[in-house]
């Protein structure tokens, strides 16, 4: 994959203050639950770190932010250039303006691009950032290994999201907030075998970046669940790589349609991506399958109308989970404070709609359609409808 050299870099004072820390933060005091390591933790702080759970289970961050202090924040996504990051950076931003201890957020985005992925969070400690929120998705997730360790021995508090960086909680990094990615990639599955039935079918998953780990722990899920379904085949080892790009996705599910005569079903692992695989049966005249992937406006928006002129096309959907952010946010103060956030770290993500109506708890595409919302949003944001228009109008 082409990896672009430049990487983007902006400051956001929050609240109009911007400071350099001054909270006092005791090295190695971390509970029994947080092991010793993975940034400075005050003593007593309990982050149930790796726990498994639902978002119902989501903690406050009034319960949670320091009431004195200030606190610098720093955020390093692997990628940072589609609508999916926007989100997420302005979900982040959003939680944090809750917390008047945070007074300042650097953010850089890697794109793609693993060197200077590495370098940024690297940087980010090293000029004393107190809380370092990392996407390491910018190549195999050991790959940022060794630059999460070094944030960590400069003494920021250090929490991984969003793609699975490997390596060990508590040591390497304080705590990896995400979605189970299996557990989605079996929510797909399941939901892909039983559009197909007995008869059965193939089925194609397109993934991310050439190495992901999200998009490699999901194919896992997926396996899991068609190897005790034989009659449905799939025809993709790997995921096919589409750097979560709809253009090409686009292409990429072209060559696909070119080299195998009978596609069933396609799971795809981002939103935006699935617009790209929409068009391209589109242009070769091809009638939808059934598609899985996470959730975006335009297909909840779009489904009628593409129904109507595609019996075959049926459309699930797991969140985009981009309010995950604001989850490892939650587990860094509460290690920087010394309280408590014994929220999950990993969530078990069911299906959030299924337009054929037969999952339990999934809406239908229709009636989570957000009207005037960006087509590329996700519409299991946690964001406001200013919130997600600032985001977007930027």
């Amino acid at each position: 994959m082409k990896k672009p050299a430049t990487r983007s870099r902006t400051t956001i004072a929050v609240g109009g203050i911007a400071a350099a820390s001054a909270l006092a933060l005791l090295l190695g005091g971390c509970s029994s639950t947080n092991a010793s390591g993975g940034g400075s933790t005050s003593a007593g702080a309990d982050i149930a770190v790796g726990t498994t759970g639902t978002m119902d289970q989501f903690a406050d961050i009034s319960s949670i932010c320091p009431q004195d202090g200030e606190i610098t924040l720093g955020v390093v996504d692997g990628f940072g250039t589609n609508s999916w990051s926007k989100t997420v950076r302005a979900e982040i931003e959003a939680e944090a303006a809750k917390c008047p201890a945070i007074t300042s957020i650097d953010y850089e985005a890697g794109r793609g691009d693993l060197q200077a992925t590495t370098a940024a969070i690297t940087s980010m400690a090293a000029k004393g950032t107190d809380i370092v929120l990392v996407i390491p998705d910018a190549g195999p997730g050991e790959a940022h290994l060794s630059a999460l360790r070094s944030a960590v021995q400069s003494g920021s508090t250090v929490v991984a999201f969003a793609s699975d960086p490997e390596g060990t909680a508590g040591s390497d990094y304080l705590d990896y907030t995400d979605w189970s990615p299996q557990f989605s990639g079996k929510s797909w599955a399941q939901w892909v075998v039983d559009q197909l039935g007995d008869a059965g079918g193939n089925v194609v998953f397109l993934g991310g970046p050439a190495g992901s780990a999200v998009s490699s722990q999901e194919l896992e899920g997926i396996k899991e669940v068609l190897a005790d379904n034989p009659q449905v085949k799939l025809l993709t080892d790997e995921p096919v790589t589409t750097n979560w790009d709809p253009a090409q996705a686009q292409q990429a599910m072209s060559g696909l349609l070119s080299q195998y005569p009978q596609i069933d079903a396609v799971i795809s692992d981002y939103g935006a991506s699935t617009d790209g695989v929409i068009r391209a049966y589109e242009a070769a005249g091809i009638s939808l399958p059934p598609i899985a992937t996470t959730d975006q406006n335009s297909l909840s928006c779009g489904f009628e109308a593409l129904k109507a002129a595609n019996p075959s096309y049926e459309l699930a959907t797991v969140s985009s989970r981009t309010w995950v952010g604001r989850v490892a946010l939650r587990k860094a103060l509460a290690s920087v404070a010394g309280t408590s956030d014994t929220e999950p770290s990993i969530y078990d993500l069911s299906l959030a709609e299924d337009s054929t109506g037969k999952t339990d708890g999934a809406k239908s595409p229709s009636d989570v359609c957000q009207q005037g919302a960006p087509d590329d949003g996700s519409p299991s944001s946690l964001l406001t409808a200013d919130e997600v228009k600032k985001a977007f109008s930027s």
